[in-house]
């Protein structure tokens, strides 16, 4: 019996030793790093100038990497909820001073969605575990944990191994795919054309509205719950302690927002005047914005900018604002 125990101790010893090192590997590959979009979180400088937090819409608006004489930093993700731009906000908090600006992206179903609270969570909450210590982390667990931050390469959640011998072969990976198409993306050229490439004005009309309907079922009936008391304790720490913060709408195209009803944007923008009123904040709602209907080009699908369209859209907002950014104004 001594024996076999002996014997299961030193298999026990050798397979976690190789589990350990066959995730060390992992979490070094270039895959992994960019996996969920968290690899911008390796490098946020110690002082940041702007940071906008949000959704998707937020995420694919905003890109401070053109821009040397300020440090800024996209904290937004796809599907990223207001409970975890304040999570973020929380976490990094200490990288920001009366200096600082903080961009709260509003979505209209930002300020109404609920907050996932029943497990199995998928990668929107997961992801977090890659960043975020246990305590910013509402949903923690110990075994989302084990597979998501200890041990990530027993997540596996997309085909992780399989990219990670790709990689070190040579062939790039998922990682070398989105480089490639950001760099698509920014590369856009020619006369403005008044359609999405590869879209029919009916199918993209069609599909704007579709998004705009699910967005509404997401809301149920607008009641403020966990988001909408997240983004006030934000814009309420953000004043506290003398950080400049500001609202935006991220531009879309009209086949989305008209996709709204007429019941549903005006309790959204009662919402958001009353928060503006009461804090004394900058809203700044770039819906229906000449500027950005101008070339269909520069959205990758109804309601999200592209890498060009990006790039025109964080020209303008610092050309617009220049005046009242603290940052532009140092």
């Amino acid at each position: 019996m001594k024996k076999f125990l002996v014997r299961v101790f030193i298999l026990t010893m050798i397979v976690s030793s190789f589990l350990v090192c066959i995730n060390l590997l992992y979490i070094n590959t270039a895959y992994y790093k960019n996996l969920n979009d968290m690899q911008k979180f390796s490098e946020v400088p110690e002082h940041i100038d702007v940071v906008n937090f949000g959704a998707s819409h937020s995420a694919c608006a905003f890109r401070w990497d053109d821009y040397t004489q300020f440090a800024g930093v996209n904290m937004a993700l796809g599907s990223q909820t207001v409970v975890y731009d304040e999570a973020l906000f929380a976490y990094y908090f200490e990288h920001l001073d009366e200096n600082s600006t903080v961009i709260l992206e509003v979505m209209f179903k930002s300020l109404y969605e609920k907050e996932p609270d029943t497990p199995p969570y998928g990668t929107n909450i997961t992801r977090y575990y890659q960043v975020l210590s246990k305590d910013f982390i509402r949903q923690w667990n110990f075994f989302d944990a084990l597979r998501f931050q200890y041990l990530p390469i027993l997540g596996n959640r997309q085909e992780g191994v399989a990219n990670m011998i790709s990689e070190w072969f040579g062939e790039g990976g998922q990682a070398g795919e989105l480089e490639r198409q950001q760099a698509a993306g920014q590369e856009l050229t020619g006369e403005p054309t008044q359609v999405l490439e590869g879209w029919e004005a009916e199918a993209m009309n069609a599909e704007g509205k579709r998004r705009a309907e699910s967005f509404m079922a997401l809301c149920g009936s607008q009641a403020h719950g966990e988001q909408y008391e997240a983004l006030i304790r934000i814009i309420e720490k953000c004043k506290e302690n003398h950080i400049q913060v500001i609202l935006v709408t991220a531009p879309t195209l009209p086949c989305f927002y008209t996709g709204f009803s007429g019941e549903f944007m005006d309790r959204f923008y009662r919402d958001m005047e009353e928060i503006s009123q009461k804090y004394d904040i900058l809203y700044l709602d770039y819906t229906g914005d000449e500027r950005f209907l101008a070339d269909y080009r520069w959205y990758s699908d109804t309601d999200h900018l592209n890498g060009y369209g990006s790039r025109y859209f964080t020209q303008e907002f610092l050309k617009d604002n220049q005046e009242i950014l603290r940052f532009m104004n140092r």
